[in-house]
């Protein structure tokens, strides 16, 4: 009895922890690593709070494609905030989230901005390097000063989230 309770503890413990992302502020060229900013588990982007990653309130619920603002600090769905299209990440609104201007536009690892309808490519925004995110400048997105590091495995849609909303 007693090593059957250990086994569920031990199995619900591993579930309860597989899929969390921890996302922490970054600094200077090199990414040295600071404070917790978002924690990303089971669809749902929280803010964090303190220098350990406590789970803080809900700010988006997501999906594969879509992502919605949380209507609460639980993290019920609200109306929408982006929605992803290949390699293009849109703002868009509502229950259905209907879509709207461009947010970012996504080529391999470089991350710029777009712009209108059809999201035109302009400056650069951010470079993803391995774990590290860097702000980008100019129109050729060169890697500049890191902002993130991220800890875990991250859903593209949710880092692009955490992007655009920064």
């Amino acid at each position: 009895m007693r090593s059957l309770l250990l086994h569920l503890v031990l199995a619900s413990a591993t579930m309860a922890n597989a899929q969390r992302a921890v996302i922490h502020f970054a600094y200077g060229p090199f990414g040295t690593i600071g404070d917790a900013a978002y924690i990303v588990e089971n669809g749902r982007i929280h803010q964090a709070c303190g220098p350990f990653g406590s789970k803080g309130p809900c700010i988006y619920v997501f999906d594969d494609t879509q992502v919605f603002h949380s209507s609460d600090a639980i993290g019920s769905k609200g109306p929408g905030a982006f929605v992803a299209e290949g390699d293009k990440f849109y703002r868009c609104s509502g229950t259905f989230c209907s879509k709207g201007p461009c947010a970012l536009f996504l080529e391999k690892q470089k991350v710029f901005r777009g712009e209108g309808a059809f999201c035109n490519k302009t400056d650069g925004a951010f470079v993803i390097d391995g774990n590290t995110v860097y702000l980008a400048e100019g129109p050729f997105c060169n890697k500049a000063e890191a902002i993130l590091h991220v800890e875990g495995e991250l859903p593209m849609v949710a880092l692009l989230a955490i992007l655009a909303g920064l």
